[in-house]
């Protein structure tokens, strides 16, 4: 797995390779730029001669990025405009040495004074936008809020410098204007604000740019986060032998579906089987036993006590248990409803959770009901809320968790001693003791009613299957994103429905283990990516690593 490392970290990885290695910090200034350069020639196609760049830098090292790769640009014979978008006198060190290089070359700077320096912005190929580092705490503000505002209404592309400008490196999150790149080069290692939202919409591509950090330097890092390729799922992904027979596969109670709502439980158990689980039982309210019979015929239905309005009474207890008992995994939530007596039943179930269990959905909102019943919680179980769930769980606001979502996932992971999942872009995964990892998978159009029962389901068979909480949350989360993405090639981005990614489960799991290949996208060049064992097949979502968008099935845009 990739490490994902905090602005602090590469800060003193930085100190630690001028300091100990005795490799000079103008020198990765330099490796830096030519980087940087790389991608913008790219972005002129190659002919960088002639070509009109706008360079927007700050007063610090990411501003001194910026004078020399204006510097590069003029060398390469592109007519260049500085915007300095800071005192002159705050300029120290290598980045004063990088812009008194480039005005020795000739080299044109307009110094900043007012926003309205800002108001007509001459015709450009390409911007770079050096203004602000990862180190930025709070929102841009001033001249720096009415330079990113000018960026992100001028119509040329936009490099950033190793990150957006704006953007917050340690959470993702954007206090104020970031600037919206559509290539983001970053140095050394990946940052954790380039790979959580809104910093992942605001980055585009990322390539990293290697400034010869010494490898050991990073291995010895504690690591907050690491992002999840295709190929650490494959190396997770059971083994079914040829004589295998279902009940080897695993046995999934399902406790789930009301009158109303059998759906979600017929997703979630269908899911489950697809995934590869042997064998399923739907534990459902009595009235709506029947419906949930004859939508899945692959399940096993137990019909329970129910309440008047058709939803899980506490009467149920006894018949779920006895059902539990033959099971080796559980899912709790989909379709159950909040009717006052279902929660009381709720409370009482959750009171001793033996098996490894999914909770999800109005399983999740019954725990926000119930506060003291999260302390019951075990590393055998993984709670799936999106942030406005966790909200309720945690009693914070959405923007609080939204302003750091690392940090809040690893907090109530340990606090509540589960595997917590946090769904979004990306998808966090924590558990009680480690790191988090980061998912990017699937695409936006599976923004629609069901998906998160698929993915419970999938969770569960993963479980079924013998991995842990933990890994059945990171591999369950990445084979569903990649059906998600089989699914949007197929029938098209807009208008796919759960249903479409149950059927594209059992594909999607035999890319991840190298034994079909991705198919050919519709309308699409291609993506290139791989498909062969080891966990080739593209298992994230959304575009390929040139940032083509070309059916590649991995959710981000990291060239790494």
């Amino acid at each position: 797995m990739r490490p994902i490392i905090a602005p602090d970290q590469m800060r003193d990885l930085d100190r630690r390779t001028i300091e100990e290695v005795g490799l000079p910090g103008i020198v990765l200034m330099e490796l830096a730029s030519r980087g940087v350069m790389l991608e913008v020639e790219q972005i002129l196609g190659g002919r960088v001669a002639g070509a009109r760049a706008l360079v927007f830098c700050g007063g610090g090292n990411n501003g001194g990025d910026g004078f020399a790769i204006a510097r590069r640009l003029l060398n390469a014979g592109a007519e260049v405009m500085v915007y300095l978008v800071a005192e002159r006198a705050r300029i120290k060190g290598d980045a004063k040495t990088n812009l008194d290089i480039y005005e020795k070359l000739g080299g044109s700077t307009v110094e900043v004074k007012e926003s309205d320096d800002f108001n007509r912005l001459p015709f450009a190929d390409v911007m770079v936008d050096a203004l602000l580092g990862t180190g930025i705490r709070g929102g841009a503000d001033g001249l720096v809020a009415d330079a990113i505002e000018a960026i992100n209404l001028h119509a040329a592309p936009v490099v950033s410098v190793d990150i957006p400008s704006g953007v917050d490196g340690s959470t993702g999150y954007a206090h104020g204007p970031a600037v919206r790149a559509d290539i983001t080069a970053t140095f050394g290692e990946i940052k954790i604000g380039h790979l959580i939202s809104p910093g992942l919409e605001f980055a585009g591509r990322i390539s990293r740019v290697d400034i010869q950090i010494p490898p050991k330097f990073v291995m010895e890092l504690d690591v907050p986060l690491f992002l999840v390729e295709p190929a650490d799922v494959y190396e997770m992904l059971p083994d079914r032998g040829m004589d295998a027979h279902k009940g080897d596969a695993g046995k999934v109670l399902v406790v789930a579906g009301s009158v109303g709502m059998t759906g979600a439980a017929e997703l979630a158990s269908k899911a489950t089987l697809r995934s590869g689980a042997g064998m399923v039982k739907v534990a459902t309210a009595k009235n709506a036993q029947a419906i949930m019979a004859g939508s899945a015929s692959e399940v096993m239905t137990i019909p329970v006590a129910d309440t008047a309005e058709g939803s899980i009474s506490p009467e149920a207890e006894t018949t779920i248990d006895e059902a539990r008992e033959w099971a080796d995994v559980e899912v709790i939530g989909p379709g159950l409803s909040l009717n006052p007596e279902t929660v009381h039943w709720f409370e009482e179930h959750v009171k001793d959770l033996p098996l490894p269990t999914v909770i999800d959905a109005d399983g999740l909102n019954a725990l926000a009901q119930l506060p003291d019943a999260l302390a019951n919680l075990n590393d055998k179980i993984v709670l799936t809320p999106h942030l406005g769930e966790l909200a309720r769980l945690t009693g914070k606001t959405s923007q609080e968790i939204a302003a750091d979502r690392v940090g809040i996932v690893r907090e109530y992971a340990r606090k509540w001693g589960c595997t917590l999942l946090l769904k979004g872009v990306p998808t966090l995964v924590a558990s009680p003791t480690g790191p988090v990892y980061s998912i990017l998978a699937g695409n936006p159009g599976m923004a629609s009613a069901g998906m998160g029962d698929v993915l419970t389901g999938t969770i569960a068979g993963m479980m079924a299957q013998g991995l842990s909480a933990q890994d059945a949350a990171i591999a369950g989360t990445t084979i569903h994103g990649l059906a998600g993405n089989l699914a949007a090639d197929e029938v098209g981005s807009t208008g796919i429905v759960a249903g479409d990614v149950v059927e594209r489960l059992p594909l999607s799991q035999d890319i991840i283990a190298g034994r079909a290949s991705y198919p050919q996208p519709k309308n699409s060049g291609g993506c290139g990516c791989g498909s062969g064992g080891g966990g080739g097949g593209c298992g994230c979502g959304g575009g390929d690593a040139e940032g083509s968008g070309g059916g590649c099935g991995c959710g981000g845009n990291c060239d790494c």
